[in-house]
């Protein structure tokens, strides 16, 4: 059971039901929509967090597409269908950000507002055991286990490239899974989201910003910007 995503899923059913109330109190038809959203969310979420996690694709490809559905619709009533995406690196637990705010440090798991807006963090454990070196660049690294969670633990593409270029991070992806390749262009991408825990957790920086994602004829590149980097925790 993966207890963070359990009482998170929890956390969030109690404010969508606090909305569905007030909503109806109010008579707010679109604050009701939220809430409803967001409880598909957490619905998932509970769901999810007492799953066995199966490190396959067709494990991923299943969850990718109940997360998808649902989470969209709630980006979507929050209007972050086109958000800033970042992991935020807080001691052991890293939070996936979404907002329209970049890189928001200052936020909780769940549902807030920073700066005025919305966002929506998502707390998740390093996808892998991580395999480190200190004789190793960190970039050497971060290819060496996104090689492992993305090719041989979960066979999602076929192969997995980094380079450091300008102060960002570029991660090449090629020979993506057709099963998730649609994902790409959506708000939840699977591609994404690991590639930034899996960063976070290697690259110990307290905020990682996916500055640009692009397809490629075979595959997809990611563009991470590492703010405010700190001692790796």
């Amino acid at each position: 059971m993966n207890t963070r995503l359990l009482i998170l899923g929890l956390n969030i059913l109690v404010v969508s039901l606090l909305l569905v109330v007030y909503g109806v109190l109010v008579s707010d038809n679109g604050l009701v929509g939220v809430a409803v959203s967001l409880g598909i969310v957490g619905g998932v979420l509970v769901v999810y967090s007492t799953t066995p996690q199966d490190p396959s694709i067709m494990a991923l490809t299943s969850y990718s597409e109940i997360l998808v559905n649902a989470t969209t619709s709630a980006l979507e009533d929050l209007d972050l269908l086109e958000p800033s995406i970042c992991a935020i690196r807080r001691a052991d637990l890293t939070l996936l950000v979404y907002s329209k705010t970049p890189c928001p440090v200052e936020v909780d798991p769940g549902l807030g507002f920073t700066s005025g807006s919305p966002y929506l963090a998502i707390p998740v454990k390093t996808p892998i055991e991580l395999t480190e070196s200190s004789s190793e660049p960190v970039v050497t690294q971060l290819e060496r286990n996104l090689v492992t969670l993305l090719v041989d633990e979960y066979s999602a593409c076929r192969s997995v490239r980094v380079e450091e270029e300008g102060g960002f991070i570029r991660v090449y992806i090629t020979g993506l899974a057709e099963t998730l390749r649609q994902y790409c262009e959506r708000p939840v991408d699977p591609y994404a989201l690991l590639v930034l825990a899996l960063a976070s957790s290697i690259l110990g920086a307290r905020c990682i910003r996916l500055v640009d994602k692009k397809a490629t004829p075979d595959g997809l590149l990611l563009v991470l910007g590492v703010e405010q980097v700190g001692e790796k925790t």
